[in-house]
């Protein structure tokens, strides 16, 4: 990002040890020791309808070519998460510029949890999995992940333009983990009790609380962790 966009669509660089991790509204990313983490420059010749649900649709591809791979628990969680049974396995963070020349420029970071010890349960405040605990294959190893994560990311990203949303939203709500679940959420600092209903067509996010469905955008609303009441 601080090299005036100057990287071609494609160009991926990948990290053997991320020390200074960022997540979503700069909350700091806790690498394990075992891991895969990439990033991929991308430019935009125009601006997205709903760009934050370019979020979404690399998640849903990431999901389906490890579920091709016979990863086949693995799910999303809102807004940017990989889930394995209710641990975190990776995540998503995409940064993004507009140009004076009307082109879009973003950056979108992908870590992947390979295996997780004993001393990355220490010091990440959050339950963890690893890829490689979910299903032991001798013949993928970390490069040949690395490789199925990286051809996701590229194709989400060019396809990504002609994308049809209401598809876009019917694939995430099948994989979102937190599906009709019961969560407490915060609105406004206000707690509510609600049914969480994955997103719509036009990327917001969907609960039902009040005897109806309430929408909320990307950035309104954050979800209670580890929260999980009953209906």
């Amino acid at each position: 990002m601080e090299k005036n966009c100057v990287y071609p669509n494609g160009h991926a660089c990948f990290a053997e040890n991320q020390t200074k991790g960022r997540g979503l509204s700069d909350k700091s990313w806790v690498s394990t020791e075992n891991n895969v983490c990439f990033s991929v420059a991308w430019n935009f010749e125009k601006a997205l309808k709903i760009p934050h649900m370019l979020n979404y649709y690399i998640a849903i591809k990431l999901v389906k070519e490890l579920h091709k791979n016979d990863f086949k628990k693995i799910n999303t969680k809102w807004p940017n998460d990989l889930i394995f049974e209710g641990a975190k396995i990776g995540g998503i963070l995409i940064d993004l510029v507009y140009r004076k020349d009307s082109k879009i420029y973003l950056v979108v970071g992908v870590g992947l949890n390979l295996k997780v010890s004993d001393n990355d349960k220490k010091s990440i405040d959050q339950d963890v999995a690893g890829l490689l605990s979910i299903k032991k294959n001798p013949n993928l190893t970390r490069n040949k992940i690395a490789g199925i994560l990286l051809h996701a990311v590229l194709e989400s990203l060019s396809e990504f333009e002609f994308c049809d949303y209401k598809n876009l939203s019917e694939d995430w709500n099948d994989i979102d983990y937190n599906y009709n679940k019961v969560k407490n959420i915060i609105i406004d600092n206000k707690k509510i009790k609600t049914t969480l209903m994955g997103i719509n067509e036009f990327g917001k996010f969907c609960c039902f609380h009040d005897n109806k469905i309430n929408l909320y955008e990307f950035s309104e609303v954050k979800i209670v962790k580890d929260e999980l009441l009953c209906n």
